[in-house]
């Protein structure tokens, strides 16, 4: 093969990850699942709830009324996948408050946590798009 036939196979290739969606999406799925599976729990370490939001709520972090899990969705557009929530007690419960509420975030943990599966799903993506097994 020439130079110019290398340079049209570096190019189709190229045009072939280009769009990756697949994976992306399935990426995306792992994440929204893993943040919404720890609303709740303490699998983040979070520090625990004082007894007054226990006595009102039970020992459940972040979740009180399903709102905040039931907020976090994914969409994949092209080559870029969005995971998150428009909640605005997203935010606080991230960042805590000057009122006492301490950081529990749970987006980053969740990617952090499904980094292993969101690479193996993009690379098999990507292996299934050039017919691989």
């Amino acid at each position: 093969m020439n130079l110019l036939g290398l340079a049209v196979a570096f190019a189709g290739i190229a045009k072939e990850l280009h769009n990756h969606s697949e994976g992306l999406e399935k990426a995306a799925q792992l994440v929204e699942t893993e943040a919404k599976s720890a609303i709740g729990s303490y699998r983040y370490n979070w520090p625990p709830l004082g007894p007054t939001a226990v006595a009102k709520h039970g020992d459940t972090p972040l979740l009180d009324t399903g709102a905040l899990r039931g907020s976090i969705e994914h969409v994949v557009e092209g080559n870029s996948a969005f995971i998150g929530t428009n909640s605005e007690i997203a935010f606080w419960q991230t960042h805590g408050t000057s009122r006492g509420i301490p950081p529990r975030p749970f987006m980053m943990p969740a990617a952090i946590a499904k980094e292993h599966e969101i690479v193996e799903a993009i690379g098999e993506a990507v292996i299934k798009k050039f017919g691989g097994s």
